[in-house]
C-alpha cells in the first residue's frame, strides 16, 4: 500500500470516530496545500547559537551560559537521548517532529531566567521541548505549562504525545488535544496573562500569524515569544518589526537549515 493511500485511509477512519477532528485535520491539510509555494520567504540576518546566547545575555543582563551549564539540563539531555533510543518500533510518528536542540535549550534558559507563572505551547509530539520547559519550571519551584497538540495521524497516536515527559514533572503540565485554531483562543481566555509562548505547531503563514496575533496582546510586558521553523514564511519577520518588540533574533539550528526565533515584548 502506498504512503499516500495509507494516510488517506487513516484520515477517513477519523471521520468515522470523530467528525470534528476530521474537519480540523482536513482544514490543516488544505492550508498546507494552499500555502505551498505561495508563502513569501523572509530574509534574516541569522545568528549562530553562541552569538545569540551572548546577545540575550547582554539584553537581559543575565548570564544565559550559566543556565545552560546547569547539571539539570545536562541530565535531562542524557535522559531524553536514552529514552529516544528505546522508542518502540510501533511509535506512530517520526522523530523529525521533535523540537531541535537550539529550540529546546532556548526554552529552558528563558524559562529558568524569567521564572514565568504561565507558559503556553503549541505543538508537542514526543515532548522534547515540553520536557525542557517543565524541567525549568520545576527548578524554579513555580509555574505551569499549558500545551496544545493534535498529533500526526498514526495508530495509538495520542498515547505517544509527550511520551518523553518525565512522570515527576507532569504535575505542572496541562495538555489539551486539538489544533491551535480551535483551542488557543479558549485557552488564552481561561488563563489571562501569559509570560512565555512557544509556537511549534503548523508552520504556515496563516497559522503562525493567527497564533502570534492571539497571544501577543496577552503577553506580559517583558514576556517572550519563541517560534520554531520561522524560515518558511514572513509571519515572524513581520512581528519582529512591531514597535513594541524590545528584542528579536533569528537563530540557526545546529547542522540544519531551519531557524528558531525569539521576540521579547517591551516592558
Amino acid at each position: 500500500m502506498s504512503l499516500a493511500r495509507s494516510k488517506t485511509l487513516r484520515l477517513l477512519s477519523v471521520l468515522a470516530s470523530d467528525p470534528g477532528e476530521f474537519l480540523e485535520r482536513s482544514l490543516m491539510i488544505a492550508g498546507v496545500k494552499l500555502s505551498f509555494g505561495k508563502d513569501k520567504k523572509p530574509s534574516y540576518a541569522a545568528e549562530d547559537w553562541k552569538t545569540a546566547v551572548e546577545q540575550l545575555s547582554e539584553f537581559s543582563r543575565q548570564d544565559l551560559q550559566l543556565t545552560l551549564d546547569e547539571p539539570e539540563l545536562a541530565g535531562l539531555t542524557s535522559r531524553l537521548r536514552g529514552q529516544m533510543e528505546s522508542l518502540p518500533p510501533e511509535a506512530p510518528f517520526g522523530v523529525f517532529h521533535n523540537g531541535d536542540r537550539v529550540l529546546a535549550q532556548l526554552c529552558y534558559a528563558v524559562a529558568r531566567l524569567m521564572k514565568p507563572k504561565t507558559v503556553v505551547e503549541t505543538g508537542v509530539c514526543y515532548g522534547v521541548t515540553s520536557a525542557h520547559l517543565l524541567t525549568a519550571l520545576e527548578g524554579n519551584g513555580s509555574g505551569r505549562l499549558y500545551s496544545i497538540d493534535l498529533p500526526p495521524l498514526g495508530k495509538n497516536n495520542s498515547d505517544y504525545v509527550g511520551w518523553l515527559v518525565p512522570e515527576e514533572l507532569r504535575k505542572r503540565w496541562t495538555l489539551r488535544r486539538g489544533t491551535s485554531r480551535k483551542l488557543l483562543g479558549p485557552v488564552l481566555k481561561e488563563l489571562g496573562p501569559v509570560d512565555v509562548f512557544v509556537h511549534d505547531s503548523l508552520h504556515t503563514y496563516k497559522n503562525m500569524r493567527m497564533e502570534f496575533e492571539m497571544v501577543w496582546p496577552q503577553l506580559t510586558g517583558g514576556g517572550v515569544l519563541i517560534a520554531d521553523d520561522i524560515e518558511g514564511n514572513k509571519a515572524f519577520q513581520e512581528f519582529a518589526e512591531r514597535s513594541d518588540v524590545a528584542f528579536h533574533a533569528a537563530i540557526r539550528e545546529v547542522g540544519k537549515n531551519s531557524l528558531a526565533g525569539i521576540l521579547i515584548k517591551a516592558a
